[in-house]
């Protein structure tokens, strides 16, 4: 008989989204993924060097650089060189982009349903229907309800292609893909995002985050910001999280803004605050994934569609 192994529950445990599972990704990439979130401070934050990792997952400094590369492109890991005390030495600095905002939305949900079980004295199955006492907290309100209702299409259309590309060597298939899925993934990337701010209220909300720390920026570098962050059509619910971000991981010794890499490593962050963008941008890499099938099918590419092999 098999004898199970014995773990230390004193030791912790590491857990992640299940929404992970369904990006895809090499085994490597996600070994070092779990070992940051095994290392991560409550904001998602670490600062091991590649030797720590490279003993710790037992693979190369090489193939942690290229995995390190692979989390950056998935948006699940941000990087950002920082300074040492002594000027002259740098420490690189790993972000766990959904760390954060995960870890909230886990605690909070705990803390409504701890408060929502002390509060309820009578179980709803005892308590009548005209009672003068119901309690109507827990009905949906209208503009709640819309909100729902996008969400839900969303991360409907979500399931389907993450079904779809399931276990498929990337950029093919398991099967082919729906001409209806496709419409409605376009349907969700176009008209049902929220409008992009233009390029002037981007300029002056972000000098107001500037000026609200206290930070002189030029107009050259304000207009610059303005115009990367209009290229990523950032909505108004992108800029708040982008302000929330840069608010709380700001140090008070800084006081020149962020360079372009620091700066792309703050948006990165806070657009896994928004949820909703967050779905768009991965529909729209399901959408490229079925575009480069398709150019390969027309290049006459031999395709590994797994529906057209068992056609052949």
């Amino acid at each position: 008989m098999a004898h199970s192994r014995e773990f230390d529950p004193a030791r912790g445990y590491v857990a992640l989204p299940s929404d992970v599972m369904d990006i895809e990704m090499s085994p490597g990439a996600f070994r070092l993924l779990v070992e940051l979130c095994r290392m991560a401070n409550r904001t998602g934050e670490c600062w091991p060097s590649l030797g720590q990792l490279s003993d710790r997952i037992g693979r190369s400094k090489a193939a942690i650089s290229g995995y390190i590369a692979e989390l950056r492109a998935l948006d699940l890991v941000a990087t950002l060189n920082q300074r040492m005390a002594n000027g002259y030495n740098y420490r690189l600095k790993y972000s766990v982009t959904f760390w954060q905002s995960w870890r909230a939305q886990i605690s909070a949900r705990t803390e409504h349903d701890r408060v929502q079980k002390t509060e309820c004295t009578v179980q709803p199955v005892e308590r009548r229907v005209n009672s003068k006492n119901q309690n109507h907290l827990n009905q949906p309100q209208p503009s709640q309800t819309r909100i729902d209702s996008t969400k839900t299409k969303l991360v409907s259309v979500f399931s389907q292609w993450s079904q779809l590309a399931k276990n498929a060597p990337f950029p093919s298939f398991n099967a082919q893909v729906p001409q209806d899925l496709i419409t409605k993934t376009q349907d969700c990337l176009v008209d049902t995002g929220p409008l992009p701010l233009n390029h002037d209220r981007l300029q002056t909300d972000l000098e107001r985050l500037w000026n609200g720390l206290g930070i002189s920026i030029s107009p050259v570098e304000l207009s610059a910001q303005s115009h990367f962050l209009h290229t990523r059509r950032l909505s108004q619910a992108g800029m708040d999280a982008l302000a929330t971000v840069v608010r709380s991981g700001w140090q008070t010794h800084w006081k020149k803004p962020p360079n372009q890499k620091q700066f792309e490593s703050f948006l990165s962050t806070s657009q896994k605050q928004v949820t909703d963008e967050g779905l768009r941008k991965v529909l729209a890499q399901f959408l490229r994934r079925w575009e480069i099938t398709q150019n390969k099918l027309q290049r006459g590419t031999p395709s590994l569609n797994l529906s057209e092999k068992h056609a052949a």
